[in-house]
């Protein structure tokens, strides 16, 4: 085969490819189901997108938050989605469902040489059950729709970080998970994301002691969220100023990022 019918064909691939994925990109008034949204990234997406004119299942714990988003024109849903029958109840009235961003969790640090295995156990199974759950219950609705999952990682899960060994463990298998979904889910026409994002100002980041390199406003993060879901993007990363340099060392022999991360948690320990 020439060269110029190699290109070709690569370039007739890649429009292939373009077109299979600009198909999921939202469209006006899509039905978005947003967990965790009364808090954090989560709150501002349903914010934005309820701004935007779009149908939002806001769906939290915060009875005031909710009540906020109701206000602006969400339907609430408070509902315990470590309970997985209830999840599936709270869900199933809905009727259509053309994008879900599962963004519910939790983050709890490690101090060494206490390993407290309630912890690494209980962010595991908030921050993996919560997923789970809610994706059990959209997924039907997905298919039909030929919608979108979204589900939300972390840049922590490129490298490993002391004191992280629970959240980032945790969003490791998220990275997992949502990779695989990308794969098993495209024969039923459902589009996959995984967001990665680095720090963010949150409620949940307010316990960080330690320095937030290039840390992003909740409307930076969803707007780059928003921008991903919009453009179908199977990975969202923000911001690449963190998140490009962290997966570099990722790739990076093992000795290498052991050294650089020894190096941070001594700088660390001597900021304190």
């Amino acid at each position: 085969m020439s060269s110029a019918t190699t290109e070709t064909a690569n370039n007739d691939a890649k429009r292939e490819h373009a077109t299979d994925t600009k198909k999921h990109a939202l469209a006006n008034n899509s039905h978005i189901l947003i967990t965790g949204a009364t808090s954090g990234i989560g709150k501002q997406l349903a914010t934005d997108y309820l701004q935007e004119g779009h149908t939002v299942y806001a769906v939290g714990r915060d009875e005031d938050a909710l009540a906020e988003l109701k206000a602006l024109g969400a339907t609430s849903i408070n509902v315990d989605l470590m309970d997985r029958e209830k999840v599936k109840a709270a869900f199933a009235p809905i009727e259509t469902i053309d994008v879900a961003i599962c963004g519910a969790g939790m983050c709890e640090y490690l101090d060494m040489p206490d390993f407290d295995s309630e912890v690494l156990m209980k962010v595991m199974s908030v921050n993996i059950g919560t997923l789970a759950h809610a994706i059990d219950a959209v997924l039907p609705k997905l298919i039909a729709s030929k919608g979108r999952l979204v589900g939300i990682g972390s840049a922590s899960a490129y490298v490993p970080f002391a004191r992280a060994e629970a959240y980032g463990s945790s969003k490791a298998a998220i990275h997992y998970l949502m990779k695989t979904l990308q794969i098993s889910l495209a024969p039923h026409d459902v589009a996959v994301s995984l967001v990665v994002p680095g720090f963010v100002e949150t409620p949940m980041t307010k316990q960080n002691d330690f320095p937030m390199p290039f840390l992003q406003t909740p409307e930076q993060a969803s707007q780059a969220i928003r921008d991903g879901i919009a453009d179908g993007d199977e990975v969202i990363e923000f911001p690449k100023k963190l998140t490009l340099p962290l997966k570099a060392l990722g790739a990076l022999p093992d000795l290498v990022w052991q050294q650089v991360s020894e190096r941070i948690n001594k700088k660390q320990s001597g900021d304190q």
